[in-house]
């Protein structure tokens, strides 16, 4: 009897212990997806000149504040086939699902973990344009830093090919420009200077 009540006993006390481990790798979890949209955390390394950044997460931010941000963040582009005029870097229905996903992340990231951004800008019945930035708050600024924008993907990349492109690993702030693009700031926001992907914005006091 007594055996078999310290078998009850341990069952129970593991069930508990997993029950507890699934709700807090829910509430920390690393990767937030919707569709094709990804926001995870990362273990990267950001210097300003030779100055490791030290991050202010986790932080928390308005969906409203975040909405207004990444709604106003444009580019012009470069090279030989450039269009004239500045476009906006994420369109409508990815902010929708972008703003939540960033919101959350921030709120419980490290202060060691950049928040990472992968989504895709739907334009044409065969094509998409991904971009790629990562984002963190540091020194009472929110920023913003992209190593693609509007890059072009065709549907020939079947789904399981495409996905692979979610876990590219790069550092954008090792990047000061492209030969492609380069961001536009609007009312707000300024450049990192000697860099032309970087955005800093001041956070609300």
């Amino acid at each position: 009897m007594k055996n078999q009540k310290l078998k009850r006993t341990i069952l129970f006390a593991v069930i508990i212990c997993m029950i507890l481990s699934c709700r807090l790798w829910d509430i920390h979890a690393d990767v937030y997806k919707d569709g094709l949209i990804t926001v995870k955390h990362d273990e990267l390394s950001v210097k300003r000149g030779e100055q490791r950044i030290t991050f202010n997460h986790p932080y928390k931010l308005s969906e409203d504040f975040i909405t207004k941000v990444i709604s106003d963040i444009y580019y012009r582009e470069k090279g030989l086939f450039k269009r004239k005029g500045t476009f906006r870097v994420f369109q409508d229905e990815e902010i929708k699902k972008l703003v939540p996903l960033i919101v959350q992340a921030l709120s419980v990231a490290t202060p060691t973990q950049v928040i990472d951004v992968t989504s895709y800008s739907y334009r044409m019945i065969l094509s998409d344009k991904k971009n790629y930035c990562i984002l963190f708050v540091a020194d009472h600024c929110l920023n913003i830093v992209f190593g693609r924008v509007h890059m072009f993907q065709t549907y020939n990349d079947i789904m399981s090919e495409k996905k692979r492109y979610l876990v590219t690993r790069e550092n954008p702030a090792k990047k000061r420009y492209s030969s492609f693009w380069k961001l536009i700031p609007s009312a707000g926001q300024q450049l990192e200077p000697g860099h032309e992907n970087w955005l800093v914005i001041d956070l609300p006091k």
